[in-house]
């Protein structure tokens, strides 16, 4: 196996990794980024490889350490890791070409397992780079003599297989999957089914996309409240999701709601979608709740398109039990909090007029929002919050709200989602990051569910677009958020350049992931008309049949052009040694002939070895000749005729 060759495999091997990095255990990754670097080492170094029970004893160490750190339900983060191991291990014991070759089809496999986890446009990027270079190193394997012929000859195929995956993706059917892929571990979210701000320091870490939402008329306008879960019991310290999910939604009048948008989710394990208001879905596996709430029938770790129609909250009466639901607390516990919702109360005739005077409290009496709050311990978090530091986010407040509407009889709840959206460039669809996760109140003033966020009064610049626009907070959120493009978008060209990839992936999103079967069949009825639509994958199969037909007559062509030229050469040398009685009286192929020539001709043995290694080349080994071997050969007949002339 060439040097280049192993190279090749160890850095595709690297980035690998690298693009799996947040879904492999750190101990795992590491081993295995050592062993794509001593392998790196044994290529360019020329040292000796690890002897057959040296990989063996590897191995072994290197399963214990996969089952102890991957969990076992995570049954296709097991089978990648196990073939990852497996490809490594053998490109590290690799010596022969068709070793490497082995490794070379596992590597094909093992860069696919990318797309289990990363499909957006720059992780394809990659991968196709990395495909690239394995076709380079594939070809070098194969005889090419020069890495150059081999670039050459990996882009030829590829120039031919893109096309043709392209005519596939765009023509044959879309199948459902056949198995569903279990939650990954990069399937971040800023969500919880358990609320408990105080024990939080620091929030909008993230900035990974959630979803981008296509208004299909114009951009609603902000705030935009996406709903995600109702946290409707309260344990003492936090607010927690229903244990008894909501009923489906029946008999839906679709007609009413008026508001529409496409949602493009990102890859999620979560359950849970996300609406303005009250929300439905015509997506046949997105079910349809009573709460107005939406959720994915089979969550994967896939991205993920739905319709949404959306509406404000209509008159909704409360059952005898619903209002003892909604207003059940602990029978102790935060007094203070307790008492303060009862003063409030005294000053209030209705539900609306509570409200008014907890925004008035929250305005005046130094509340603060912030994303670094002090971390609260202990029992009474509640009271804690209120008399003493008041500094909190959009937790905090949702929590402490609620428990004060309840303390006075209002039906109360905790609505967890997010909050706003990037509107890049003036574009008709928002960007939500992890970054917009937020919590706010949906209260019941007798007559519907009204929306309570105090985030209204102590940061009235949340309401309006995303965290990130937040002038207010800019400071605190480029300091709490990870290092990336929209940490560094103070500098101007580097901000230009995050909305620039922003739009690219948004196309990408919802060109190439989004194209669903619905859009296929569109599409096809639109190029090929109804009646010829079915017959698709016909169609498909007799282009790529007449594609590979071109090919094939094509590289025919071409090996032809190359013999010819060879046999041509050899056939003006033949003709000289003939006319000077050098050429064998018997009939001899024409590499015998050239021995021949060689042993009869001392003077010419040089040439005629290299004039037959190069006709070799092109007749049996069918490797096509250079403009550089090609000219050496010219000269190489055009000498030896001169010497026997």
């Amino acid at each position: 196996m060439s040097n280049f060759a192993s190279s090749a495999l160890s850095f595709i091997y690297i980035g690998i990794l690298m693009l799996l990095a947040t879904e492999l255990p750190t101990m795992l990754l590491s081993l295995l980024l050592l062993l794509c670097l001593w392998n790196l080492l044994l290529a360019n170094k020329g040292l000796t490889r690890p002897a057959l029970l040296a990989t063996n004893i590897l191995a072994a160490a290197l399963l214990a350490v996969l089952f102890i750190t991957v969990d076992l339900k995570q049954s296709v983060l097991l089978f990648v890791t196990m073939l990852l191991q497996a490809s490594i291990l053998k490109l590290l014991q690799a010596s022969s070409a068709k070793q490497q070759q082995t490794v070379i089809v596992l590597t094909f496999f093992s860069i696919s397992t990318v797309f289990l986890y990363q499909q957006s446009l720059y992780s394809t990027l990659l991968v196709g780079l990395f495909f690239i270079a394995l076709t380079i190193a594939l070809a070098s394997l194969n005889g090419l003599p020069t890495t150059r012929l081999a670039i050459r000859k990996s882009i030829y195929s590829l120039s031919i297989a893109v096309p043709l995956a392209a005519l596939m993706l765009v023509f044959v059917p879309k199948m459902p999957a056949f198995w569903q892929l279990p939650g990954a571990n990069s399937a971040k979210t800023g969500l919880n089914e358990r609320i408990d701000p105080f024990d939080i320091a620091s929030l909008a870490k993230s900035d990974e996309l959630v979803f981008r939402a296509e208004f299909n008329d114009t951009l609603a306008s902000p705030p935009y409240y996406w709903r995600a879960m109702l946290h409707t019991e309260f344990d003492g310290r936090a607010w927690i999701k229903a244990k008894i999910p909501a009923q489906a939604r029946t008999n839906i009048d679709w007609p009413a709601y008026s508001g529409s948008a496409q949602i493009y989710l990102e890859k999620s394990a979560n359950p849970w979608l996300y609406t303005l208001g009250d929300g439905v879905s015509r997506a046949s596996d997105v079910r349809n709740l009573s709460d107005g709430l939406l959720q994915r029938k089979d969550p994967s770790a896939s991205s993920f398109k739905y319709p949404l129609s959306y509406r404000p909250q209509l008159p909704e009466a409360l059952s005898r039990y619903e209002y003892q639901y909604y207003t059940q607390l602990p029978q102790q516990g935060n007094p203070l909090t307790r008492n303060l919702a009862r003063r409030l109360g005294t000053k209030s005739n209705d539900a609306n007029a509570f409200i008014a005077e907890l925004y008035d409290y929250y305005r005046y009496q130094g509340f603060t929002y912030t994303l670094t709050p002090t971390p609260i311990t202990g029992s009474d978090t509640l009271d804690i919050f209120l008399t003493q530091t008041q500094r909190g986010f959009c937790g905090h407040y949702a929590s402490v709200s609620a428990f004060m509407m309840r303390s006075v009889g209002i039906p109360a709840r905790v609505v967890s989602g997010y909050l706003g959206g990037e509107n890049v460039g003036g574009s008709d669809y928002l960007s939500v990051y992890q970054y917009d996760a937020h919590a706010w109140v949906e209260y019941h003033d007798g007559v519907r569910w009204q929306r309570f966020d105090a985030t209204a009064v102590v940061a009235p610049g949340r309401l309006n677009g995303s965290l990130s626009q937040v002038e207010q907070l800019r400071q605190e959120f480029r300091a709490n958020l990870e290092l990336g493009l929209l940490q560094l978008s103070s500098f101007k060209s580097l901000n230009w350049l995050r909305i620039q990839l922003e739009k690219i992936d948004y196309t990408w999103t919802k060109w190439v992931l989004g194209f669903d079967q619905q859009k296929q069949n569109n599409l096809l009825k639109g190029l090929l008309g109804s009646q010829f639509a079915q017959y698709s994958m016909a169609l498909v199969v007799i282009a790529i049949a007449l594609t590979l037909f071109i090919v094939l007559m094509l590289s025919s062509r071409q090996r032809k052009v190359q013999l010819t030229f060879s046999a041509k050469q050899l056939s003006r040398l033949f003709d000289a040694a003939e006319a000077s009685a050098l050429l064998s009286p018997e009939q001899l192929t024409p590499v015998a002939q050239l021995d021949y020539l060689a042993t009869h001709t001392p003077q010419l043995k040089a040439h005629m070895e290299r004039i037959s290694r190069l006709y070799v080349q092109t007749t049996y080994e069918q490797q096509p000749l250079t403009k550089k071997q090609r000219l050496e050969l010219k000269k190489l007949v055009n000498k030896s005729i001169k010497i026997i002339g």
